[in-house]
């Protein structure tokens, strides 16, 4: 097994940067804590890193936002733009540091070998720490984040824990996922149809197997946005496939502003909420979904408590303050707004 400077750190309890320090033989560390962290180091066998060398030698006093999603900037979606509110809240009030925004481009996805944009950052000490906005199915990336992270870099990302190291914030997306296409069931809709994002197919399909192998006769049909070319027109055109076509009687939207698009493309229709289509939605600021018209009942993703928690858990790492929840799990809340029609 390969250890790594957390596990060093963790046996001797101090921070990672206070056993950077202690091998790049700087001053200020107590005697007491420095015979720990030799101790831990000869336990493990542990030899540092160049990185874990270089870690303690300079600061830029920036930590990195990454966003791994294209076609759009971290600006115009809803959902990033409240874990950026959260995580601005947890910088001003720390005043030690500032941010720097990395937003994916589209050659690390056209090209195999290529590195998350992150990497050039981490490794040229040109941040402190990164904040990951959301995990996406990429073995790359997590690949990435793990070698940064099993280096002592500090890393915190919102999304499912993949890593015995490093911090997390994770809202278990499947889980409210399931739960909505399980209170449609419940009500008496038979075929439900989803609008997904491209990053979150993988797991939608592992939703719909299960909620259709634990409810007979239930059919959740998944449609992968391509939100560059997200119309209110293109939409209509999927949606009366869909509801006209095929039947369906639900619909999910992974965000309000795709509810919002697919309210004005139900209007052109002339379709009506609940009477004729009933619409389910995730929003992520509180009452997103009781500002449309009509309202729309949703689970409300608490992404700016979340991006919050995760910058202060990255702050405090870098402050050498003790993390005593290193991976959180939040619990997103049903607001029903009666935009789903009882059909039994």
């Amino acid at each position: 097994m390969k250890y790594t400077i957390y596990d060093v750190a963790k046996r001797a309890g101090v921070s990672i940067s206070t056993v950077s320090r202690v091998i790049n033989n700087s001053a200020g560390v107590k005697e007491s804590k420095v015979m720990a962290i030799k101790e831990a180091m000869e336990y493990y066998d542990y030899h540092p890193s160049q990185f874990g060398r270089g870690l303690a030698m300079q600061t830029s006093g920036l930590i990195g936002v990454y966003s791994p999603f294209l076609g759009t900037t971290m600006f115009s979606n809803g959902y990033i733009l409240e874990c950026l509110r959260g995580i601005d809240k947890a910088i001003c009030g720390s005043g030690d540091y500032s941010l720097v925004l990395i937003n994916e481009v589209e050659a690390y996805y056209k090209y195999d070998d290529g590195k998350p944009r992150f990497w050039d950052y981490v490794k040229q000490n040109k941040i402190d720490g990164l904040i990951v906005v959301s995990l996406i199915s990429d073995t790359r990336l997590e690949l990435s984040l793990a070698n940064i992270i099993e280096e002592g870099f500090p890393v915190g990302y919102i999304g499912q824990k993949f890593h015995e190291s490093g911090l997390n914030v994770y809202a278990q997306y499947e889980t409210y996922m399931y739960s909505m296409a399980e209170k449609y069931y419940m009500a008496g809709h038979k075929k439900v149809f989803a609008l997904v994002d491209k990053h979150k197919f993988q797991t939608m399909l592992s939703v719909k197997a299960s909620i259709e192998e634990k409810y007979e006769g239930l059919s959740l049909t998944l449609f992968v946005l391509e939100r560059a070319s997200l119309t209110v027109k293109a939409l209509m055109g999927i949606l009366e496939a869909y509801i006209k076509q095929e039947k369906c009687t639900g619909i999910i939207c992974s965000g309000a502003d795709d509810a919002a698009k697919a309210i004005s493309a139900l209007k052109m229709l002339n379709l009506n909420i609940p009477e004729d289509i009933s619409l389910m939605a995730v929003e992520h600021a509180v009452g997103e979904g009781a500002m449309l018209f009509p309202q729309i009942s949703c689970y409300y993703v608490p992404a700016m408590q979340m991006g919050e928690d995760i910058a202060k858990k990255v702050i405090s790492t870098l402050q050498e303050k003790e993390v005593k929840e290193r991976s959180k799990n939040i619990l997103p809340k049903y607001l029903d707004r009666g935009s789903v029609k009882i059909l039994v």
